[in-house]
C-alpha cells in the first residue's frame, strides 16, 4: 500500500462511525502525525503497519480463531483495531502507536483495507536485461532478467516476476506476487488472485478482499490451470523446489515449506501449514486451519480433517494411517463377500 497519514485514517474512521459506542476511550492517540505504510498480522506487524485483534482466544498454529492475549502484549504497530474488551489498556500496549477500539475489528481491518490499500502507486515496473515477452502478453509489473513471458500472459502492476523465469502461456500473476529465480508455470496457471473468503456483518455475508499476494521461493513449478490464492493481511508462502502438477488448488494464507509435491487435482484449504517434504497424491484434499509436518504423505483422494504428524502417511475419508486404513479395506471387503453369499 502506499504511505497515509494516520490523521487521515482516524478522520475516516470517524466518518465512518467504526469506533465503539459507549466507550469513553476508544481512539488513544498522541496526536503526532505519522505515516502508516504497510499492514501485517498481528503477530507479524511492525511500528508502521495497521493491525486488528480479534480477542480473547487461545493460541492454535494457525491462529484460525485469533490470537492469544500474550501476542497482544508483545504488539507492534501503528495502528491497532481491538474489541471493546481492550479499553482502557493502551498503557500495557507500549508497542502500540495508536489504539482503536472498535465494534468489529475484523470488518475495520476489512474496510481499511478496502479504502486504503487497494491500489499499486508505488510499484516496481519494466523488463530487466534479456526478457522475451510474447507480443500478446500484457506486463505491468516487473520481469527479471532472461524471464521468458508466452503468449496471452499478464503480469499486473505490483507483481515481481524473477530471473529465468518461463511463463509458457495465458499465465496470470496478480499485484503484490514475488516469484524468486528459476520458476516454471504451465498454461493457464493463475498466481495470486482472490481467496475464497467470507464474514459476517450486519446480517449480511461479504467477501473479504486478500491484498497481501503471495510470496514464492527458488526453482519451483506450477501446473497447467493450477492456482495459488493471495493471502488477507500475511501473504500466501511457497518455499523452494515446490511443484505442482495441473489443477491443483493452494488456498490462501498457506505456509508451504521446501520441497513440497501436489498431484494433480489435489488441493489446500485456506490457511493450511506445509512442513518441508510433504506429498500429496492426485486428489487428495486438505481442510483449512491444518499442518501437515514435515514429510507427511497423503495418498490419493484422501481427506484430511485433522492435522498429520511429521512422517505419517495416511489414505481414506477422513484421513487415517495407512496401515490401518488397508486393514479396513481387507475387513470391509471380507464383510461384504460374507453378506454376498446369505
Amino acid at each position: 500500500m502506499s504511505p497515509v497519514s494516520i490523521s487521515e485514517v482516524l478522520d475516516w474512521l470517524r466518518a465512518g462511525a467504526f469506533l465503539a459506542s459507549g466507550v469513553a476511550d476508544s481512539l488513544v492517540w498522541n496526536g503526532d502525525d505519522y505515516a502508516l505504510s504497510g499492514f501485517a498480522a498481528v503477530d507479524r506487524s511492525g511500528s508502521s503497519d495497521v493491525t486488528f485483534w480479534l480477542g480473547g482466544t487461545a493460541a492454535s498454529d494457525t491462529h484460525a480463531n485469533g490470537y492469544a492475549s500474550s501476542v497482544l502484549a508483545r504488539v507492534q504497530a501503528g495502528l491497532l483495531f481491538a474489541p471493546p474488551e481492550c479499553a482502557g489498556l493502551a498503557s500495557e500496549l507500549p508497542g502500540v502507536r495508536c489504539l482503536a477500539i472498535v465494534d468489529s475489528p475484523y470488518h475495520a481491518m476489512v474496510e481499511f483495507l478496502n479504502r486504503f490499500a487497494s491500489g499499486c502507486s508505488d510499484a516496481v515496473t519494466g523488463c530487466a536485461a534479456g526478457v522475451r515477452v510474447h507480443p500478446s502478453a500484457v506486463v505491468e509489473g516487473y520481469v527479471g532478467e532472461n524471464s521468458v513471458i508466452g503468449p496471452g500472459c499478464v503480469v499486473m502492476r505490483g507483481a515481481k516476476v524473477g530471473a529465468n523465469c518461463t511463463l509458457e502461456a495465458n499465465v496470470t500473476i496478480y499485484p503484490n506476487v514475488e516469484i524468486g529465480e528459476k520458476c516454471v508455470f504451465q498454461a493457464g496457471s493463475v498466481i495470486g488472485s482472490r481467496g475464497f473468503g467470507f464474514y459476517e456483518y450486519a446480517g449480511e455475508r461479504r467477501m473479504v478482499p486478500h491484498y497481501a499476494g503471495v510470496r514464492i521461493g527458488n526453482s519451483c513449478s506450477f501446473g497447467a490451470n493450477m492456482v495459488v490464492a493471495a493471502g488477507f493481511v500475511s501473504p500466501t508462502i511457497i518455499g523452494n523446489r515446490c511443484h505442482f502438477d495441473s489443477f491443483v488448488q493452494v488456498g490462501h494464507n498457506c505456509i508451504l515449506g521446501d520441497d513440497i509435491f501436489m498431484a494433480s487435482q489435489s488441493g489446500l484449504a485456506g490457511s493450511v501449514v506445509v512442513e518441508d517434504g510433504v506429498e500429496l497424491a492426485g486428489g487428495a484434499q486438505v481442510a483449512g486451519h491444518l499442518t501437515l509436518g514435515k514429510g507427511a504423505r497423503i495418498a490419493a483422494k484422501a481427506g484430511v480433517t485433522k492435522s498429520i504428524p511429521a512422517g505419517r502417511m495416511v489414505s481414506g475419508f477422513p484421513a487415517i494411517d495407512i496401515n490401518v486404513w488397508r486393514k479396513a479395506m481387507v475387513n470391509l471387503k471380507r464383510l461384504g463377500e460374507k453378506s454376498g453369499t446369505r
